[in-house]
């Protein structure tokens, strides 16, 4: 798998335990002021940059993983 396919792969991860969370917070009745849904729209408009900058992504991973 490439850097980049990993790195879309942490994204969508990140979405659903986000949303895992979120649903069993309100499933709980557990009060949070946090704003779950602005989060969402912030991943998602995040992920819309990403696809459109994919080379900056990819060579941001690349340069990352060859300093560690």
């Amino acid at each position: 798998m490439s850097n980049i396919e990993q790195y879309y792969k942490n994204c969508k991860t990140f979405r659903e335990q986000l949303a895992r969370i979120e649903q069993h917070i309100k499933g709980n009745g557990i009060y949070t002021a946090f704003d779950f849904g602005k989060v969402q729209s912030i991943v998602t408009e995040y992920e819309i940059w990403a696809q459109a900058n994919t080379s900056v992504i990819d060579t941001a991973l690349k340069t990352a993983n060859s300093v560690t």
